[in-house]
C-alpha cells in the first residue's frame, strides 16, 4: 500500500497537470484568435468574453469554493443535499447574471463610444448569446471542487482538461473553419449547453443518493462563508489591473503597451501552488475540526517545500530569459518591446512568494473575512505605492511598487495565518527549506545569465533561450542533488509524474 503522503502527492500531481494543461489550451486559444481574426474581431471577441467572465465572477461569488469548507462537516446524502443547495442558489445568480450582460448589450453604444458602428452593432447581436451561455455554464462551477472533496482527483483532471478542449474545439473550430464570429459564439452556447448535461449526468453518477432538504447547512451560513471569497476574487482581478491603470492615466500609449507586456506572472507556473492548495484544503479543514495542529502544520510545510521546489527555481528561469521571451514573443521588426523586460523581472519577482495558497488555510479556519481583508489591503498598497513611484521611475517604478505591495501584504498574511495556527510569522512557512532552494537557484542562474551573453549573440533570441533553459534546468539538477536539496524521493515522483503514471 503507498504511504498518505506519496497518495497525496499523486494527487496533487494529477491536478497540477491539468491546470498545465489547461492554462497552455487558454494560451492556445488565445494564440489562435489573434492570428485567425482581424484587429476589430479580435477586440470583439476579447469584449465578449470579458463580459462574460466578469458575470460569472459576480454570479459564482465564492460558493463553489464553499465546497471544500462544509463537505467535511458533512456526510452521506447530506453532501448530496448541499451540492443541490449549491447549484440552485447558482441557477439563480446565472439567471442575473445574464440580465447583467443583456444590460450590457443596451449600453454598449454608450459604453464603446471609439467604436466603428458595425462593430457596436455585433457586439450588441452576440451578447444575448454569451448570456445565453452564462445561464448554463454557471450552474456547473462547482462540480471541479465537488470531485476534488469526493476525494476524485482524476476525475476531476478529465473533467477540466475535457471542458477546456472542449471550448477550443466548439470556439476556435469554427474559425479555423472559415466561419465568422457567430458562428463561433454559437459553438460557445453548444459548448455550454453539452457542459450542463455533462455535469449533470457526472454528478449524478458518483454523488451518493440524496436530495435537497438533506443538506444540514443553512443558506445563511454558507452565504456567510462564501460572499467574502467572491468579494475577495472580485478584488483580486481589479488588483491585477491596478496598476496598469495607473500606467494609462500617468504615462503616454506606448509606455502601456510595454507594461502590458511587461507586467506578466508566467501563467504556467502561477498555476502549481493553487492547483496543489485546492487538493489539500479539505485535508487542512479536516485536520482544523479534528484540532491535530501539529499533523496541519506538517501537511503544510510539506504542500511548501513540494511547490517551492518547482515555482522558485522555474521563476528565477523566467527571470533569466526575459530578455530573449519578450524579443521572440512581442517584438517585430516594427515594435521594440525592450523597456518591458526589466518590468517582467520584477514582476515575476513576486511569483517567488507564491509558494503556496495561502487562503486555502484562511479558509480551513473559516477566515474568510481574512481573505476579503487582504485582498482589499493589496488593491490600496499598490495603487498608493505605484501612483508616485511611476510618476517619478516611469513603469520600472510602477513594478516596483506592486512587487513592494505585495511583499508588505504577504508579511501581513503570514501574520494573520500564524494567528490561527498559534505561531509567529516567521515560523508559518518552512523558511530554511525554501531559503536553501532559492540559494540554489540563484547561484545556478547567476553564471547561466551571465554565460548566455558572453557567449551567445543578444538578437538571437531563440539559441539564447534554448541555451538558457537548458544549462539552468541541468544545473539545478545536478547542483541541488549534490546539496540535497532534491532528494531521491523528489526524482522518483519526478519521473511518475513525467510517466503521466498518476493518470493510469
Amino acid at each position: 500500500m503507498p504511504e498518505p503522503s506519496q497518495n497525496l502527492t499523486e494527487k496533487a500531481g494529477v491536478v497540477v497537470f491539468s491546470r498545465i494543461v489547461t492554462t497552455v489550451i487558454d494560451l492556445a486559444i488565445v494564440i489562435a484568435t489573434i492570428q485567425i481574426l482581424s484587429k476589430t474581431d479580435f477586440a470583439i471577441i476579447g469584449y465578449l468574453l470579458m463580459v462574460h467572465e466578469v458575470a460569472r465572477n459576480l454570479a459564482t461569488l465564492g460558493f463553489p469554493e464553499s465546497i471544500f469548507y462544509f463537505f467535511e462537516r458533512l456526510g452521506g446524502s447530506a453532501k448530496k443535499g448541499f451540492t443541490l443547495q449549491t447549484t440552485a442558489i447558482l441557477c439563480v445568480t446565472a439567471l442575473i447574471a445574464g440580465l447583467f450582460i443583456l444590460s450590457v448589450t443596451y449600453f454598449a453604444p454608450t459604453l464603446l463610444t471609439e467604436w466603428d458602428s458595425d462593430a457596436i452593432t455585433t457586439v450588441q447581436t452576440l451578447l444575448p448569446l454569451m448570456a445565453l451561455a452564462a445561464i448554463f455554464e454557471i450552474p456547473t462551477w462547482p462540480v471541479t471542487n465537488v470531485l476534488l472533496a469526493l476525494d476524485r482527483q482524476k476525475q476531476s483532471a478529465w473533467y477540466e482538461m475535457i471542458t477546456s478542449a472542449l471550448i477550443l474545439l466548439m470556439l476556435v473550430g469554427p474559425l479555423a473553419l472559415g466561419f465568422g464570429l457567430e458562428v463561433a459564439i454559437y459553438g460557445l452556447v453548444a459548448y455550454s449547453v453539452i457542459r450542463f448535461v455533462g455535469s449533470w449526468v457526472w454528478l449524478k453518477l458518483v454523488m451518493p443518493e440524496g436530495k435537497l432538504s438533506d443538506s444540514n447547512i443553512s443558506l445563511k451560513e454558507q452565504v456567510n462563508f462564501s460572499v467574502p471569497l467572491g468579494l475577495s476574487s472580485l478584488v483580486n482581478k481589479i488588483n491585477r489591473y491596478a496598476d496598469k491603470f495607473v500606467v494609462s492615466v500617468l504615462l503616454p500609449a506606448a509606455s502601456y503597451a510595454e507594461y502590458t507586456v511587461g507586467a506578466q506572472e508566467v501563467p504556467i507556473i502561477r498555476v502549481i501552488p493553487f492547483a496543489v492548495g485546492s487538493v489539500l484544503i479539505s485535508r487542512y479543514v479536516a485536520f482544523q475540526i479534528e484540532e491535530k495542529k501539529e499533523e496541519l502544520l506538517a501537511l503544510w510545510y510539506k504542500g511548501v517545500e513540494k511547490v517551492s521546489l518547482l515555482v522558485v527555481p522555474l521563476t528565477i528561469l523566467s527571470i533569466i530569459i526575459a530578455s530573449d521571451l519578450i524579443s521572440l514573443v512581442a517584438e517585430s521588426e516594427d515594435t521594440n518591446y525592450r523597456n518591458a523586460v526589466i518590468p517582467f523581472q520584477i514582476y515575476n519577482l513576486i511569483v517567488l512568494l507564491r509558494v503556496t495558497n495561502y487562503g486555502s488555510l484562511l479558509q480551513a479556519f473559516g477566515d474568510t473575512k481574512g481573505v476579503f481583508y487582504l485582498s482589499l489591503n493589496l488593491v490600496f498598497a499598490n495603487i498608493i505605492l505605484s501612483v508616485p513611484l511611476t510618476i517619478y521611475f516611469g513603469i520600472t517604478g510602477t513594478a516596483v511598487g506592486t512587487l513592494i505591495a505585495n511583499v508588505y501584504n504577504w508579511i501581513i498574511t503570514l501574520k494573520r495565518i500564524g494567528g490561527h495556527m498559534e505561531l509567529p510569522a516567521r515560523k508559518v512557512l518552512p523558511f530554511p527549506y525554501y531559503l536553501k532552494v532559492l540559494g540554489t537557484a540563484v547561484l545556478v542562474g547567476i553564471p547561466v545569465w551571465y554565460s548566455r551573453f558572453l557567449l551567445i549573440d543578444v538578437s538571437n533570441d531563440i539559441l539564447g533561450l534554448v541555451y538558457s533553459i537548458s544549462i539552468f534546468l541541468i544545473s539545478f539538477a545536478v547542483v541541488g542533488t549534490l546539496l540535497n536539496v532534491i532528494s531521491h524521493r523528489d526524482w522518483q515522483q519526478f519521473k511518475d509524474w513525467v510517466m503521466l503514471k498518476f493518470l493510469s
